[in-house]
């Protein structure tokens, strides 16, 4: 892999860099601003999530410091038992995104997909404005990284604010 960067399991020990990470992300997709990022229960929910062993957390860690993350669950839809990997997080620091090391990390979690016996692997993007309205600049960035990646569309996501509802 590249200069003293390595794409690596999360261990318990990453935790305060992981927390650091993740925010940063919430605050570059501008969640931060209508959903203040709780460290206490981001913890609480990763531990819960990693509980079990087939879900996944994969780091990229450059010089002893955490510059990415990949989180990955899997699970089956209701109407048959048919596995899915769901990739949940993919983020690398801003400074540091390559295609060379985002390739590296997507191929990470879909290597682990096909070790845990998935069919399919699932990737969506949610970023917001300043209004909590649907951002179009990081969803179409990533939208087409996955399209190169060969996913194709298969429906969209829409968030309704249930207080204007």
């Amino acid at each position: 892999m590249g200069q003293n960067v390595m794409i690596r399991n999360f261990e318990p020990s990453d935790m305060n860099q992981l927390v650091k990470l993740a925010r940063a992300h919430a605050k570059e997709m501008k969640v931060c601003d209508e959903l203040p990022f709780d460290d206490v229960y981001y913890i609480k929910s990763l531990r819960s999530l990693l509980v079990d062993p087939i879900n996944h957390c994969f780091v990229v860690e450059k010089e002893e410091h955490l510059i990415g993350y990949a989180i990955i669950f899997f699970h089956t839809k209701i109407w048959n038992p048919t596995m899915y990997g769901q990739m949940a997080f993919f983020y690398l620091m801003e400074g540091e995104r390559n295609k060379w090391l985002a390739d590296s990390l997507f191929n990470a979690c879909v290597d682990k997909c096909k070790n845990v016996g998935a069919q399919f692997f699932e990737s969506s993007v949610c970023a917001w404005t300043e209004n909590y309205k649907g951002s179009k600049d990081p969803i179409e960035r990533a939208s087409t990284y996955f399209e190169h990646k060969k996913g194709e569309h298969c429906g969209n996501i829409f968030v309704h604010n249930l207080e204007e509802a």
